[in-house]
């Protein structure tokens, strides 16, 4: 945008060199690159409708208002063509819903002092966007559907999909509430083992301890608490208050409605790997340049969310490749928007707080008892094997959860 200086680039250079699209996509062996290119396409699919509907202007009303919907066909066919390739990101699926339908299939008719503001249901852009969504996201399935046993084919797809058998967590905790949930069962399973109860007492807690395992329902259900606030409720509200407010933002609002309902998806989702904490970072580096707070979120997502992939390189040869590539990384992420918001803020470096020195202060303490104490101490005697995967899981989602 005009008057932004060197906030787009350097947000450009954020996203091209973050580490854990480096470690994962070039190291590892996933391919999250190409997926969350696509996240980004559709954003600014999203936010370009957004903005060019907004530019309403007398007998341009129309003109202009489909301009932005032609945005919004492409951004949500993106977003569906994704869908059909990792249904991680199913979890933006009700932000987009919501949203659209609010926004996309109403119409306004009126809009000046002496009528007000009418508005009306298009049934019309309704069929629009569910064939262009529908074709989408089915195109994909359909080789699947043209097989022997179409019914069989799609079970299997499901049960690949959605793998409940597998478990709460996956082998290595992914930095959420379910590792925070895990972590005290087994803390409160030592103390009832080594505490002096009653007998009595201690066969009432033994019911309940070690702690039961959600059910996939109950966490869908907690995941469905965890998205209602931003990417449902907020989603229809503010996809409705941009037709009758100008000065409402709708793309600035869809921005921090991605980044709220993935992490939110990273957060509270069953059998979460941590590789999907990528999926809340990347799209909040578009907001990391906005202000002093968005960037203070940005860094303490990266330090916790980034941490948290170390231990998928666990090969000796690659200790000091991850260690130097997640430091520089950092130091660089920080130098360059203490600069941007130094600027802003007349002469004050205010990214940075003390509480953030403490918390790279004991990532360290965490990486140097990881990669240096464990395997002299504890590792040739075979003695607590995970407790560094462990350690680093509850730091990190402790880090989040703040």
């Amino acid at each position: 945008e005009e008057g932004c200086g060197r906030a787009p680039w350097f947000t450009f250079l954020l996203i091209v060199t973050n580490p854990g699209l480096i470690m994962l996509d070039h190291v590892h062996f996933q391919y999250n690159g190409m997926l969350l290119g696509m996240v980004l396409m559709s954003i600014a699919f999203m936010v370009r409708g957004a903005s060019s509907s907004q530019r309403i202007i007398n007998n341009h009303q129309i003109w202009m208002q489909n301009v932005g919907q032609r945005w919004e066909l492409l951004g949500a066919a993106t977003f569906a063509a994704l869908l059909a390739m990792k249904h991680l990101y199913l979890t933006l699926a009700p932000l987009y819903f919501f949203y659209l339908l609010r926004r996309h299939c109403f119409v306004v008719e009126k809009r000046n002092q002496n009528d007000g503001i009418a508005v009306r249901f298009s049934w019309r852009r309704l069929l629009v966007l569910a064939v262009v969504t529908l074709v989408c996201f089915l195109g994909p399935f359909v080789p699947f559907l043209m097989q022997s046993d179409p019914v069989g084919q799609m079970q299997q797809i499901m049960k690949r999909l959605f793998p409940f058998g597998r478990g709460l967590v996956h082998d290595y905790w992914a930095a959420n509430i379910w590792a925070l949930y895990l972590f005290m069962s087994k803390v409160a399973t030592f103390l009832l083992r080594k505490a002096p109860i009653p007998a009595g007492i201690r066969e009432l807690m033994e019911s309940v301890i070690p702690f039961p395992e959600p059910q996939p329902s109950l966490v869908a259900l907690c995941l469905l608490v965890g998205l209602w606030p931003g990417g449902i409720d907020m989603a229809w509200k503010v996809g409705r208050w941009s037709l009758v407010k100008p000065l409402c933002n709708p793309g600035k609002f869809f921005v921090h409605a991605v980044v709220f309902c993935s992490l939110s998806g990273f957060m509270l989702g069953y059998h979460v790997h941590e590789k999907a904490i990528m999926t809340a970072i990347i799209p909040m580096t578009l907001l990391a340049t906005n202000s002093r707070d968005t960037a203070r979120l940005y860094i303490r997502m990266c330090m916790f969310g980034l941490f948290g992939l170390l231990p998928l390189l666990f090969r000796p040869e690659e200790l000091l490749f991850k260690v130097v590539l997640y430091i520089a990384w950092m130091c660089g992420a920080i130098y360059g928007l203490e600069r941007i918001h130094y600027d802003r803020s007349g002469g004050r470096r205010t990214v940075l707080t003390k509480v953030d020195l403490f918390a790279f202060a004991t990532l360290a303490v965490v990486l140097v008892f990881m990669e240096v104490i464990h395997p002299i101490a504890f590792m040739p005697s075979g003695k607590l094997e995970f407790l560094p995967l462990m350690a680093t899981s509850v730091i990190c989602a402790t880090g989040l959860v703040w």
